[in-house]
């Protein structure tokens, strides 16, 4: 059941072979990489790794994603939710853009709709992310996700900070990034993206935010 996912501006879909070369680009760039604490699959040798490690995951709808920006086709990044610390019942959401595409809100827009994803058509209860302590951005972003700081940890040899999201705040937020521009950053599906019995039409959050998408 591999997913293929639509928001107001990105697709999302599972790595694949035409992705290996952007993937090295990503990965070579240090401003990218300078705080991860995972693998960082920066030849094009080790994306192929990468692929090969995430087709099982696809397969069952989760994994990495490529993103891509929706009118241009461009890809600018990878989103991810993969089993955190091998607990395929617990998965961790990550994410990376080429510097190109920091600005705008759209890691926060990826997000958002691979947390719908994970909520809706994955029925998880409760997402978990991990991140180098020092990283400036990450935590802003995360709780403007919901996410709230749970404890500190070791992964893959590295410290982390770790932030949990439960489907219950999601909703109770409503299934949006808070004081977010973007009213609603879902599908075309006519509202609610992948998992429409978890959000509000976009016309129901333009009227609740003050601004129509």
């Amino acid at each position: 059941m591999s997913a293929v996912l639509l928001s107001k501006r990105l697709l999302l879909r599972p790595i694949a072979a035409e992705h290996r070369d952007a993937i090295a680009a990503l990965h070579a760039d240090r401003r990218v990489t300078a705080q991860l604490v995972d693998g960082i699959p920066d030849t094009p040798d080790k994306a192929e790794t990468l692929m090969r490690w995430n087709a099982p995951m696809a397969a069952r709808g989760h994994g990495t994603f490529a993103v891509h920006h929706l009118a241009s086709g461009t890809l600018i990044g990878l989103f991810s939710l993969v089993p955190f610390g091998g607990d395929e019942a617990l998965l961790e959401l990550g994410g990376r853009l080429f510097p190109a595409a920091w600005r705008g809100g759209l890691a926060i827009e990826a997000a958002a709709t691979l947390i719908d994803h994970a909520f809706g058509t994955l029925d998880r209860e409760q997402l978990v992310s991990a991140f180098h302590p020092d990283h400036r951005s990450a935590p802003a972003s995360l709780a403007r996700l919901g996410f709230v700081e749970d404890h500190g940890g070791t992964l893959f040899g590295s410290p982390v900070r770790i932030m949990r999201l439960t489907r219950d705040r999601w909703i109770a937020q409503g299934c949006e990034p808070v004081r977010s521009r973007l009213a609603a950053s879902r599908s075309d599906d006519g509202g609610g993206g992948p998992d429409a019995r978890y959000a509000r039409s976009s016309t129901a959050l333009g009227r609740a935010t003050g601004q129509m998408t």
